[in-house]
């Protein structure tokens, strides 16, 4: 117990110090390498995308930074382990602009070319954090990775399955257990027509800037072809990336949806007509 504890301090001291020798110019670093965000909303395949970028070597990744306001969801090591002190939460809090610049676009070793993080529609709306948005905006040079998933239905479907197992990511390729869940109508039509005015809104909202829009549907089914777009767009090296996730349902609608023909035929000559792919 006592070596695990020393351990733990020597490597916070080790990545506090790295980072502080970066902002001293003691280790070469630089802060002109391409900056970017991860724009959509969730269960569109951003993480299996954020997964695939971080196995790039030239390419950091965070995740999304502003999902909670009482933790900075960085969701990657060592940043979550070391980067989640009271003060610094405080600081994201009450100065996000700020927290941006200084400790995600900050100096990094020179070999990196591309920093970027998540950020969904919904996210940083209600407090002190919405003006990241304005900053966002702002910022001409930042690269729009927006992220789109064209069947909404199945973005609904696959987030109550995830509320309702707690399991948001297959992190191993093993096939899960996939339970039938009956979807309601009124919820179905709200985020049927929310989700295209938010794609529609934020197109809008980052116009102006370098952007590319990434189909998780492309993504899923030939995500090298893709990634080789997405390298190009951010200006690094091509690799041969690998994935961190893997899907989490393989079920026909029908078969995962116990109120399918029902909702198909209440959906019949709309707009959310093609959702029904069954």
């Amino acid at each position: 117990m006592i070596g695990k504890k020393f351990r733990d301090l020597k490597n916070l001291g080790y990545f506090h110090l790295k980072n502080l020798a970066l902002d001293l110019g003691v280790l070469e670093g630089h802060s002109d390498y391409c900056k970017f965000i991860i724009l959509g909303e969730g269960r569109s395949g951003s993480t299996f995308l954020r997964g695939l970028l971080n196995s790039h070597s030239q390419i950091i990744a965070f995740g999304e930074l502003f999902r909670f306001y009482d933790s900075i969801g960085w969701d990657l090591p060592p940043y979550d382990q070391y980067l989640q002190s009271r003060s610094l939460i405080s600081f994201m809090q009450s100065n996000p602009v700020r927290f941006l610049e200084e400790k995600v676009f900050r100096k990094f070793p020179k070999q990196v070319s591309a920093v970027g993080f998540k950020i969904f529609y919904y996210h940083a709306q209600e407090d002190s954090r919405k003006m990241v948005w304005p900053f966002l905006r702002d910022q001409k040079d930042l690269r729009i990775i927006h992220i789109k998933r064209n069947n909404t239905l199945r973005v609904v479907l696959s987030l109550k399955k995830a509320f309702m197992t707690n399991k948001w990511a297959n992190t191993t390729g093993v096939a899960e257990e996939d339970p039938t869940i009956a979807l309601d109508y009124e919820e179905c039509l709200w985020r049927f027509t929310w989700a295209q005015e938010a794609k529609k809104r934020y197109d809008t909202f980052f116009e102006g800037h370098p952007k590319i829009d990434v189909l998780y549907e492309d993504l899923a089914n030939h995500y090298q072809s893709e990634m080789k777009r997405v390298q190009e767009f951010l200006g690094v090296h091509y690799e041969d990336v690998r994935p961190s996730t893997y899907k989490q349902s393989r079920q026909v609608l029908s078969k995962a949806i116990s109120n399918y023909f029902e909702l198909k035929e209440k959906f019949k000559s709309t707009p959310w007509e093609e959702f029904f792919e069954d």
